[in-house]
């Protein structure tokens, strides 16, 4: 486990994946990330590529060849190299491999980085395209953010604020095959906050949001919040599950992303998908986004 620490923060980010599992605030005695309860969800902030959210019957087409892939891709479950390592940021990277290659066939290098800075994780991606052609992705976080601050939190004692819209319209998910629709739902008008519960997550089980910069998880009743900024992201997911007995998750996800789950009922050529993003022959894509901890 690599960790970070300042005054504010100590931070613990697992090999597997180059995954947030631990943001603990030093002052406020608070841990602030999802705990990984497998009853709920296992996972904490897994970084998704070289897909978001789900190809129809997991398979994809490149130049008319299929492929398979599991929802989010690979990068998840795969060990990162460390880079680099200091008491405030570190670098991992993941390269392709023959493995890798028989569910993407493309020539890659995954870096991502965690820089730690005050009360703020900075969190940056560098894709590079090793390829003599055009390299098709999608990339997106899926961080898990406590809704128990407090010991006798509700999850229905938090909302999201929003930066930028006044209002929320999503697009329609089907729970059933991971599939979005093109057709798009107004929850809330003129409004920016959303207020949070079971019975939205039981009709609705993942909102994504487009032209969004920015969400802020907060509470009706304390001052503990946790803003995520990602100005240049074109969705943002937002998701609790309900487990076997109805009950919600004591955690929502927001999660930035460059690229959604298909939209079509067949298998199609990954350059065609919405969302997807194109990297030229030896170059790069880069970006960043931040989670602050208050």
């Amino acid at each position: 486990m690599i960790k970070l620490e300042n005054k504010n923060l100590y931070v613990e980010i697992s090999e597997v994946g180059a995954e947030i599992k631990r943001v603990y605030h030093l002052e406020h005695d608070v841990d602030y990330m999802w705990n990984g309860n497998p009853e709920f969800w296992g996972r904490t902030a897994p970084v998704l590529f070289p897909i978001v959210g789900r190809v129809v019957e997991d398979t994809y087409l490149v130049d008319g060849k299929p492929y398979s892939l599991s929802q989010h891709g690979f990068a998840r479950d795969l060990t990162f190299k460390v880079l680099s390592h200091t008491e405030q940021e570190v670098w991992f990277e993941l390269n392709s491999t023959r493995e890798t290659l028989e569910k993407y066939p493309f020539d890659f290098s995954l870096k991502i980085g965690y820089e730690l800075q005050d009360e703020t994780i900075t969190v940056k991606w560098k894709v590079d395209n090793l390829n003599e052609q055009v390299m098709p992705f999608s990339i997106g976080a899926h961080p898990a953010f406590s809704t128990k601050l407090q010991s006798d939190d509700e999850f229905s004692d938090y909302y999201l604020h929003l930066e930028t819209n006044e209002g929320v319209e999503t697009y329609l998910f089907d729970r059933e095959n991971g599939l979005i629709s093109e057709e798009k739902v107004e929850l809330i008008e003129k409004l920016k906050l959303l207020p949070l519960n079971s019975e939205l997550f039981a009709e609705y089980p993942t909102l994504i949001l487009e032209g969004e910069t920015g969400l802020t998880l907060k509470a009706y009743h304390h001052d503990y919040e946790v803003h995520v900024a990602f100005d240049g992201f074109p969705y943002v997911g937002i998701w609790s599950p309900i487990n076997q007995k109805g009950e919600i998750a004591p955690f929502v996800c927001i999660e930035p992303w460059f690229g959604l789950s298909d939209t079509v009922i067949d298998p199609q050529e990954i350059q065609n998908k919405k969302g997807i993003q194109l990297i030229n022959p030896r170059e790069s894509f880069l970006t960043e986004y931040s989670l602050t901890f208050k």
